[in-house]
């Protein structure tokens, strides 16, 4: 595909392709297009059917799946930044958004996500929050850090979706999340 280029340690995408997978309720992965599998080293036997956290980085607060996994199982969309560990090692930051695919009786049967590079303003902007928010996981708990997220959005006066929406503004990335009015907070 040659429109990945590494730096460093880090893997870059070109702004035109989009990561894809698809994974069963529980998490695990039952589809990834070539982008994913390219880009993560992996071939697709080695993905099929094992859990979507084999490409998760240490880097990645667990407090942030928790939100994700919080908004996706009530059946909405949501969007967040991700830094991915590839199979060899490197890792990558996508801008993902997932969404729930559901049956005929409105049922959850899978969750799709799609994936673009993050751009570079964004990365910096949320790099710092993530660092903190695993440093208090690690001293303290997932919910201290939930709670951190959760002063830091009131700093702001934002939800979780208005800050997604924020630091991708003007980055031709739709967030599926901007309608979303429920507190991810409980």
């Amino acid at each position: 595909m040659a429109k990945i280029k590494k730096v460093k340690n880090e893997i870059k995408c070109a702004t035109q392709q989009v990561i894809v997978s698809r994974t069963d309720t529980e998490g695990n992965i039952v589809y990834c297009n070539p982008t994913f599998l390219e880009l993560n080293g992996f071939k697709s036997s080695e993905v099929i059917k094992k859990p979507h956290s084999i490409v998760r980085h240490p880097d990645m607060p667990k407090s942030i799946f928790r939100i994700i996994w919080s908004i996706i199982q009530q059946g909405y969309p949501i969007q967040a930044l991700i830094k991915n560990k590839t199979n060899d090692n490197h890792y990558y930051w996508t801008l993902i958004n997932i969404k729930p695919q559901k049956d005929r009786d409105n049922k959850i049967i899978s969750y799709v996500a799609y994936g673009k590079q993050a751009p570079d303003a964004v990365i910096k902007e949320i790099e710092p929050l993530y660092k903190i928010m695993v440093e208090i996981e690690k001293d303290i708990s997932i919910d201290a850090a939930l709670e951190y997220m959760e002063s830091h959005l009131n700093e702001k006066g934002m939800t979780y979706a208005q800050y997604m929406k924020e630091l991708n503004k003007n980055r031709k990335f739709k967030c599926l999340c901007d309608f979303i009015k429920i507190k991810l907070f409980k």
